[in-house]
């Protein structure tokens, strides 16, 4: 039966089963944090928590009192999302400007008012001046982007400072109370608004489901993994950590453009196959991350012997002079150098077929590699000239 912890207490519980001991202590762990990362975890809960925030803002139940001037209990009329937006992102980072992730617009007292909100899963990582009225100002005087998705707003909007919104939970009010720690928030609670969201609701669209439940019952921990969104993260993150080990060791060493399609039961069969003793579910992890190395050295390896030997300098004089020669403005170095890095892992890989891991005698293989990758050099020079004269071909003319 579970133990009845306290939404504030369950970060303090502690286990040797857990990275650095503790329930909260695993957000720390830069070991656990980077494997679950390769798995993309960061990323996927970061996009998951910008759709419930869109999708809060859409519902009309925040409320943005003590947004800067603009009283209590304001609503936002309009909320317009701007982080699945590329072309403003673009525009904004050429400017060195931040790029919050909604605009929204209210008012009061026939007052309207402008003002930013980002999306942020982790409070400690919001800053003040990510949404504030200074960058709302400058995003508005780009040109049209902005202002085209906001077509109602007046010209006597008031642009006020914006506001984050944060997870109802643990780790958000331990952060915001305590301003202790690795972590730590600097932003004030008057800048933050509290998103309702259940640990059900958060993960019904995150896959792996009977991962994360097998690993929570292989720790068996007094806290119900289905309650506390804590816990089901650090369930969700040891799962997309399995998933990366499990990529590692499967995808080929010299893949092509195919991806690797995600087989949840194969994840779930590898990760089974690693419990033969009683054991944590990080350990397993621990277990699972050492035999996955052996592959990566492996395609490291094989990376570097099938990476192109081409002098950037050099690569760089080649593309201006012929972009000079045709009067237009120079490609991408990096452009072409992928190009040729295609080529010549392209002829590898028609050489030797896609090396599906783990191979064995890795060492003579290498040399045979190393060998054939040197017979290309001569062809080289030839591929890249043509592929440089191909994109200068491509490039706009340059200005008179």
């Amino acid at each position: 039966m579970p133990v009845a912890y306290t939404p504030d207490s369950e970060l303090d519980f502690s286990s040797s089963a857990l990275p650095g001991g503790s329930l909260i202590a695993s957000v720390y762990d830069r070991v656990f944090m980077q494997l679950s990362d390769r798995g993309g975890s960061s990323n996927a809960i970061g996009a998951r928590w910008a759709q419930i925030c869109a999708e809060a803002l859409v519902s009309g139940n925040i409320e943005f009192d003590n947004v800067r001037g603009a009283g209590s209990g304001v609503l936002a009329s309009q909320a317009v999302r701007l982080d699945d937006i590329p072309g403003i992102a673009r525009t904004a980072s050429k400017h060195n400007l931040q790029n919050p992730d909604f605009m929204l617009v209210g008012g009061d007292s026939g007052t309207q008012r402008l003002w930013a909100a980002d999306a942020k899963f982790s409070v400690d990582t919001a800053r003040s001046k990510q949404v504030s009225a200074d960058v709302v100002e400058s995003l508005l005087n780009l040109g049209n982007s902005l202002r085209s998705l906001l077509p109602q707003l007046r010209p006597d909007v008031i642009i006020e400072n914006g506001v984050f919104l944060c997870p109802d939970y643990a780790l958000t009010h331990r952060l915001l109370r305590d301003r202790r720690g690795p972590r730590r928030a600097t932003v004030q609670q008057s800048e933050v608004r509290f998103v309702s969201v259940t640990a059900p609701q958060f993960l019904a669209p995150m896959g792996l489901v009977r991962l994360r439940e097998w690993f929570a019952r292989i720790d068996g921990f007094p806290i119900d993994s289905t309650a506390s969104l804590m816990l089901a993260l650090y369930y969700f993150r040891l799962a997309r950590a399995a998933l990366a080990c499990w990529q590692d060791q499967t995808a080929p060493l010299l893949a092509g453009r195919e991806m690797l399609a995600i087989d949840d039961e194969a994840v779930e069969a590898q990760a089974k196959a690693l419990a033969t003793i009683r054991t944590s579910a990080w350990g397993i992890m621990q277990r699972w991350n050492d035999l996955a190395d052996e592959v990566r050295r492996q395609r490291l390896a094989v990376n570097s012997v099938s990476s192109i030997p081409i002098n950037g300098k050099h690569l760089r004089e080649q593309i201006e002079l012929a972009a000079a020669a045709a009067g237009v403005v120079p490609p991408s170095g990096s452009k072409v150098r992928r190009s040729v890095g295609s080529w010549l892992r392209g002829q590898i890989r028609d050489q030797f077929g896609p090396l599906q891991p783990p191979v064995e005698h890795f060492g003579a293989l290498l040399d045979e590699l190393t060998r054939f990758s040197r017979s290309l050099q001569p062809q080289i020079a030839i591929v890249t000239a043509r592929i440089i004269a191909e994109q200068v071909g491509e490039s706009p003319s340059a200005p008179s």
